[in-house]
């Protein structure tokens, strides 16, 4: 599940196409409906990209309505359904920014509890992950989403991971 972002789209992309080429992947659904700069929603934008890089379309499940994590989960189980593929998924890679890694694996244990869960985070910022800290605008999203977990916890948005069905690929 490739989550939509106009802001770290390249980087996303990029991890996707790694999956891809590597053979961890058969399908790859994107979800996003926000619009980008030019007017183009996210899901569309990073779908041609994948195309160009190889991914060959008849692969690629479009969601194009959701507009927040919650909405890209939830819209995408409904698609997945919608074309009878719901219960034949046993696991599922999420694709997203590194910082809100454990709000996406979270978010899905929310919506989607049973199927397994992995996460291979894209990193959009010039430094390693480790050194998170030292980049202001790196540091400054990581403390964000940190400070959503609890809100959102309470909120019922997300759920506690179960470590029987998430796992962690690097």
């Amino acid at each position: 599940m490739l989550f939509g972002s106009h802001r770290s789209a390249e980087a996303r992309v990029q991890v996707t196409v790694r999956l891809w080429g590597d053979g961890l992947v058969e399908r790859v659904l994107i979800t996003g409906g926000e619009r980008t700069a030019l007017g183009h929603l996210e899901a569309h934008d990073m779908c041609e990209a994948l195309v160009a890089a190889g991914v060959p379309r008849r692969q690629i499940i479009l969601e194009t309505r959701a507009t927040n994590t919650g909405e890209n989960v939830a819209f995408s189980l409904t698609r997945l359904k919608g074309l009878g593929l719901y219960e034949v998924v046993g696991s599922v890679i999420a694709v997203g920014s590194v910082s809100a890694s454990r709000r996406y694996l979270m978010t899905l244990e929310r919506h989607w509890p049973d199927v397994i869960k992995m996460i291979v985070p894209a990193n959009k910022y010039p430094v390693a992950v480790s050194d998170w800290s030292a980049h202001p605008d790196f540091a400054a999203e990581v403390l964000t989403e940190w400070g959503k977990v609890q809100p959102y916890l309470e909120a019922g948005y997300i759920r506690e991971l179960n470590p029987e069905t998430c796992l962690l690929i690097v």
